[in-house]
């Protein structure tokens, strides 16, 4: 199946600048991207210092047509989603939102780039933000392991060296060096601009170049960029974490993207690490045990070598024995069989791939990365056409270069640790959601959708935490993680086999109300997919090996989460308000019941909440509805009638407090009130207080972290629950700042409960909220699950399409009842201190 060509144009302006027009009116949706090719690598004499992601941060302060403050409301009227990041070799901004703000977000994006204020005034306080920041990140376990990899691969590239930047380098950085980078790197020759969604294509070529008129090139030396020369030796470094197990990369340097060895490193990954059917996930995690997870992956670009590595977790004792076993199993690769595994490979890419089309921010960004990396807008289809073309010979090529002597081996380990040595567009038409009941009562939903050739299939059962009790805490995450590992007809083996054959996938998760089961793939793979599903759904075994791998990686996890401040913040704000019980205990389980939890548990949990009553289905995607009935009757007619689970009442213990100390750099706080159940009108309301209080133009981005520096997160979040749920308001900052910054979050919370959202940003809310949603539902995996769990709690299927009218009828007198009453209570607080509190 080849990759559509695709149908964008693109246009070169006067002043240089590339624009890349990709109209598609299958939504009311565009997505504004603006690319600018400068990162971290271009930092020349500052490199190190993190000058590019400071820049980035930094035009947020103000354009020469908006205030920091207008700039935010001017994308939250127009029902913006935004936000930026930057890389080694790029710094990209982007806006999602309804098509009718186009201007408005051209606007906004053009001035950013390339008109920004940089205000002095503003200088210090960013730079405290981004202290915050590089704090958060020498806490977290995943920023040390690639830094760890990244700074032993490379010596001299400037790769080595964090985005982010070092501190001590950081704080070096002035603000004229900031406008002088600004002035040299965010040139119109330098940057392209992609448009993809609703919108006419004159209209927006004619507004980006009235918006960018004043715009020059500016000429000059590009900057030097530092790269390695060829490594001719292995390296290996080590370092030490507070985590409970070892974290191990094995990589070597592959050449650059144009290299015709490329495509064959990508399969090769795919065959050794990509899923539960990959060569090492199945020798080495379910066969022999070494490893808690493990895959394989690639990371090139053009003009510069790349990477091909296999990550892993184990126990810190079993290390060694599993870096010897991978290399092992590369050293027998070129000797088997590969057929079979390549054709699997080039499935999984190719949908992975199928998926970017989905939505108009998945497209701009696949044109966009085209043409920064490939000058091709069709790049994606011939590096396609490059992998389909791949054999066995080239698999067995490339393997054979993986040697020890190139190899770059580090390991991030416990603190305690000892170390040892085009096609043509199809019409499409909205075909409504519709509700069928099979003829042992479970309830399906129907969610056609045309545009392109995937089936997604939900499947929503009544449990979560209050299934669970402080005896069986851990229960529905381990059910979860086992529930794919066997049936009673087919091996973990078969099933990700028999998927990943066809690039389709199975998961389960847990959360808070409900079990979920998923599944995925091609629309002309539906019955075989059903099948697997069906059975997993209906007969898991539950083998006893799985159980302990899953119980040991699931530890493992729990070990790690209580090390994180905002994980352990949160748990302790959740376990304080209901008294310990329920929503209050730990999705992950706790040390002690994990270990206890047996297979017969898991088999009478199972079959206490996997009924047809307590179990809706939701499918979604390129299906005849009449012939989907058929099959679901066929396969899910075994699933017993059952009765529908009645969740225990929650136990509330609100207006306590509790505090606890870890050895971090960083402080968290939250703030929780009672929130609103599944079934209540209160949750729209919340959701407009949510958004308000977590966009970058609400008062607590401007005020606590903006204003007053004095926190990197600040935002709020909310759960709903069966019988009540909790909104939380949270921040991280500093310990020696968390005193002043509680202060501040209270103040801000206390004027949302006196006076609601306030009228002049109420209606830039709710444009951000309802932007939300419409991005939200084009993903119909996403409108599966919605649809899954309004039936199951009761309500109807296409509630989801019904949000953008409630949100839009929702006045701002009934926002503010609502936070008067929701705020009045006395809330639970839980506060986690750093090390220097």
């Amino acid at each position: 199946m080849d990759y559509p060509l695709t149908k964008a144009t693109r246009h070169t302006l006067p002043n240089g600048l590339t624009l890349i027009l990709d109209p598609d009116p299958s939504a009311p949706v565009i997505s504004v991207q603006a690319w600018v090719a400068t990162g971290s690598i271009h930092e020349d004499k500052m490199l190190g210092t993190g000058l590019s992601h400071f820049l980035e941060h930094m035009v947020f302060k103000g354009t020469r047509d908006f205030s920091s403050d207008e700039l935010a409301q001017a994308v939250q009227a127009g029902g913006g989603h935004w936000n930026a990041y930057t890389t080694f070799d790029r710094t990209v901004y982007y806006i999602d939102g309804p098509s009718h703000s186009l201007e408005t977000f051209l606007k906004c994006l053009t001035g950013l780039v390339f008109f920004p204020t940089l205000p002095e005034a503003d200088f210090g306080n960013e730079q405290d933000v981004i202290r915050r920041e590089i704090d958060m990140g020498l806490d977290d376990p995943d920023n040390a392991s690639i830094r760890l990899l990244l700074s032993t691969a490379f010596t001299v590239d400037a790769r080595r060296h964090p985005v982010i930047g070092h501190r001590h380098l950081f704080d070096e950085i002035s603000h004229a060096d900031l406008v002088s980078y600004h002035r040299s790197r965010y040139t119109p020759d330098h940057t392209h601009i992609v448009i993809s969604g609703d919108f006419d294509a004159a209209e927006a070529r004619a507004l980006v170049i009235a918006m960018t008129a004043d715009c020059k090139i500016v000429s000059g030396p590009e900057p030097h960029i530092q790269r390695d020369p060829r490594q001719i030796g292995p390296r290996e470094n080590t370092a030490t974490f507070d985590i409970p197990t070892s974290r191990l990369c094995l990589s070597w340097k592959t050449p650059a993207l144009d290299h015709p060895d490329t495509p064959a490193y990508d399969i090769l990954a795919a065959i050794l690490g990509r899923g539960r059917s990959s060569r090492l996930y199945t020798a080495l995690r379910d066969r022999r045990e070494l490893a808690l997870e493990i895959s394989a992956w690639t990371w090139n670009g053009p003009d510069e070598e790349g990477l091909f590595a296999i990550s892993a977790e184990a126990e810190p004792e079993k290390r060694g024995e599993l870096k010897a076993a991978i290399l092992a199993e590369l050293a027998d690769l070129p000797a088997s069989p590969l057929d079979e595994e390549i054709a699997k490979a080039k499935r999984q890419i190719a949908i992975s791939q199928f998926r970017t089309l989905t939505s108009a921010s998945g497209r701009a960004s696949d044109l966009a990365s085209n043409w920064h990396e490939a000058r091709d807008l069709n790049y994606t289809r011939a590096y396609l056409a490059e992998i389909n073309a791949v054999t066995a010979a080239d698999i067995r090529r490339v393997s054979q270069l993986l040697t020890e002597r190139r190899l770059t081996f580090t390991s991030l380990d416990p603190e305690n640790f000892a170390h040892t040595a085009a096609v043509e567009e199809k019409t499409t038409t909205v075909e409504p959601v519709t509700t069928h009941t099979l003829s042992n009562g479970l309830r399906i939903a129907l969610l056609p959708d045309h545009r392109v050739p995937l089936i997604h299939l939900q499947a929503a059962v009544g449990a979560g935490l209050l299934s669970e009790t402080p005896v069986s805490n851990g229960l529905n995450q381990l059910l979860a993680s086992t529930l794919t590992k066997g049936t009673l007809s087919r091996s973990a083996a078969d099933i990700a086999l028999s998927l990943e054959t066809l690039g389709a996938s199975i998961g389960a998760s847990t959360g808070n109300n409900a079990l979920l089961v998923s599944a995925s793939g091609l629309a002309a793979d539906l019955v075989s997919i059903i099948d697997i599903f069906a059975d997993v759904i209906i007969n898991p075994s539950f083998p006893s090996d799985a159980i302990e791998r899953e119980k040991t990686s699931q530890l493992a996890s729990l070990k790690e989460a209580q090390t994180d401040p905002l994980h352990t913040c949160f748990h302790q704000v959740r376990k304080t308000h209901f008294a310990g019980t329920g929503y209050g205990l730990d999705p992950l389980g706790s040390l002690q019941t994990l270990p206890e939890i047996s297979r017969l548990d898991l088999s009478a949990h199972h079959a206490l909440h996997f009924n047809a009553s307590n179990t809706t289905l939701a499918i979604s995607g390129d299906f005849n509805s009449t012939e989907l009935i058929e099959l679901l009757e066929t396969h899910f007619s075994t699933l017993p009638e059952g009765e529908k689970w009645a969740p225990p009442a929650s136990k509330v213990n609100p207006g306590k407090s509790a505090e606890t100390t870890l050895p971090k750099k960083q402080a968290v706080l939250a703030i929780a009130y009672p929130g609103a159940d599944v079934s209540s009108d209160d949750k729209h309301a919340l959701a407009f207080i949510n958004e308000y209080a977590s966009d970058m133009a609400g008062p607590l981005f401007g005020r606590i972290r903006e204003e007053l520096g004095l926190a990197y997160r600040v935002g709020a979040t909310q759960f709903l629950g069966y019988d009540q749920g909790l909104f939380t308001f949270y921040m991280a900052t500093s310990p020696e700042q968390i005193g002043l910054a509680t202060e501040e979050l209270q103040k801000e919370i206390g004027k949302i409960a006196s006076q609601g959202i306030p009228d002049e940003a109420f209606e830039r809310v709710r444009s951000t909220v309802l932007s939300g949603a419409a991005i939200q539902q084009q993903s119909s995996s996403s409108n599966a699950r919605h649809a899954a769990l309004d039936l199951l709690f009761g309500n109807p299927a296409d509630s989801y399409l019904l949000l953008p009218e409630i949100y839009q009828n929702l006045r701002v007198e009934t926002v503010r009842e609502t936070a008067r009453r929701i705020f009045a209570v006395p809330p639970t607080v839980s506060t986690v201190l750093g090390e220097k509190a």
